[in-house]
């Protein structure tokens, strides 16, 4: 998957280590810092994961095509909540992170 931006950079989470392999792993977004620190990053910004109730209002913009997105997510079993058109031939998918943090996807039609 290829993160273009994330409108939240602080993520809530009750396990803040399996939250950062989440984003990590199924959003594909590269580490910043030492292999300790628990940073990722976003659009030149770092993403931190604090603790806290899940959020509803996460949106994450890809490059990725719609096809592609689709069976990257189902190889790290994440189940697509919903789908939806956009204008300029986008579509918008809906997850839920690992901590229940609602993320709708924007990726190309």
């Amino acid at each position: 998957m290829k993160a273009r931006k994330l409108n939240h950079k602080k993520i809530p989470a009750q396990d803040p280590n399996r939250a950062f392999r989440f984003w990590r792993d199924v959003f594909d977004l590269p580490q910043s810092g030492a292999q300790t620190d628990r940073i990722l990053v976003v659009d030149h910004e770092d993403l931190t994961f604090v603790q806290g109730q899940p959020r509803a209002d996460f949106e994450l913009l890809v490059r990725d095509h719609l096809p592609e997105l689709k069976k990257h997510l189902a190889n790290n079993f994440v189940a697509i909540e919903k789908e939806e058109e956009r204008f300029n031939n986008k579509v918008a998918v809906t997850v839920k992170d690992s901590e229940g943090n609602t993320v709708v996807i924007e990726a190309n039609a």
